[in-house]
């Protein structure tokens, strides 16, 4: 009884090599995945920026929230960014243990500014292409808006990902913020995970 199973364990293993199986698989990702706390993210001037994320995915389309605050308790809310659309696992990377390069393609890109500063500044700095107003979502895909590229100057993010228990986490994001191209895949993880809700 026991070779069966080991022959079946071994066929197993071979198939998920030879037949494109990978470490992480879109249904270990389906679902929404929220940071576990207020995030605090340097900004390499010595300050920080604070932010909480929530992923949700489904079999083929990802959605990203980041709210961005004014304080390290996350009560102050400053604006917020929403992007998504397809993505597709690829294989696992050979540079990180356990993690699957992913490529998580941009078709949609909003920005709402919760201040009237900031909505100044969308306005200024030529953020989306309508009149900025505090509370109201507008459509950045075709300008761009802060960290955000234009959709046709970056059109995918090349990352990796990694499930372990109810953490997901991601590529580290390198200081200018360029995934863009495959080249510029992250090689390790961040230690920031999102948590499964």
């Amino acid at each position: 009884m026991k070779t069966p199973l080991r022959l079946f364990a071994a066929l197993t293993a071979l198939c998920a090599v030879a037949c494109g199986g990978t470490a992480v698989q879109t249904q270990d990702l389906e679902g929404t995945w929220s940071s576990a706390s207020c995030e605090a993210v340097p900004n390499g001037d010595g300050t920080n920026s604070y932010l909480q994320r929530t992923f949700t995915l489904t079999e083929d389309t990802w959605t990203l929230k980041v709210d961005a605050f004014g304080d390290a308790q996350c009560q102050t809310k400053l604006f917020s960014a929403r992007v998504g659309g397809p993505y597709e696992l690829e294989k696992d990377s050979e540079k990180v243990e356990g993690a699957t390069e992913a490529t998580f393609t941009f078709k949609d890109q909003y920005m709402t500014a919760y201040v009237q500063g900031l909505a100044d500044t969308f306005q200024s700095t030529h953020c989306g292409s309508g009149t900025w107003k505090v509370g109201e979502e507008q459509s950045t895909a075709s300008t761009g808006c802060l960290f955000f590229r234009p959709t046709s100057a970056c059109s995918s993010d090349h990352d990796i990902v990694k499930v372990d228990g109810d953490k997901l986490f991601f590529g580290q994001r390198p200081a200018d913020n360029d995934m863009c191209t495959a080249d510029k895949r992250p090689t390790a993880l961040t230690t920031a995970a999102v948590v499964k809700r």
